[in-house]
């Protein structure tokens, strides 16, 4: 994704960036062997895929049932980047290098999907969180957050005077969220500020 640009795509060039914010990473994971484990080879081994966990209440569960959209979402996001690499690979004459373009077969999360479990009938023992986190901006006293109680930002710029953020996904560049991509940021931000800067002493 660096040797083909794809990490450097900014903010302002992204159709709807709100959107491209949102979207699920891709289901796609790397090793020397060149094995595959994704959703489907889990759900073959004979693992359920529920949705993610929205209730638990006197040892019953709830899932959300958006894992079939969560999914499919993924799917896209993961096939137009290959798609990309692919057209890359082609354009700069390196199709000679690798094997012929490959495709995965779309998630398939089955046709009923469990929308609760009983802890208790189902003699579960154990329980293995793993998961990922959404951040928590309640201790932020400013008028800044959205109804989902996300930061309201134009590029890291914050929707009030002399607040600035850093590390959010694709803030100004796709790889915004990684270590590597916090560096640019930080630099336009300081440019920004320092603008400000001159144009307040002027």
């Amino acid at each position: 994704m660096d040797a083909i640009g794809a990490m450097d795509v900014r903010y302002n060039a992204v159709e709807d960036i709100e959107r491209a914010r949102r979207l699920p990473s891709p289901q796609l994971v790397g090793t020397p062997e060149r094995v595959t484990v994704d959703l489907n080879s889990l759900r073959k081994a004979g693992v359920e895929l529920v949705g993610r966990l929205v209730g638990l209440r006197d040892g019953k569960v709830q899932f959300s049932g958006s894992l079939a959209n969560h999914c499919a979402l993924a799917d896209l996001k993961m096939n137009r980047l290959l798609a990309s690499i692919d057209g890359w690979v082609n354009t700069n004459g390196f199709a000679g290098r690798f094997p012929p373009p490959h495709r995965y077969e779309p998630t398939d999360v089955g046709t009923e999907m469990r929308l609760g479990l009983d802890l208790h009938d189902s003699r579960i023992r154990t329980v293995i969180w793993a998961t990922g986190y959404r951040p928590d901006y309640s201790w932020l006293d400013v008028p800044v957050l959205d109804r989902k109680g996300r930061i309201r930002h134009d590029g890291g710029v914050v929707a009030a005077w002399g607040m600035y953020v850093l590390g959010l996904p694709f803030m100004r560049r796709r790889k915004s969220s990684f270590i590597d991509g916090v560096g640019d940021d930080a630099a336009d931000l300081a440019a920004h500020l320092n603008l400000g800067l001159a144009r307040a002493a002027a």
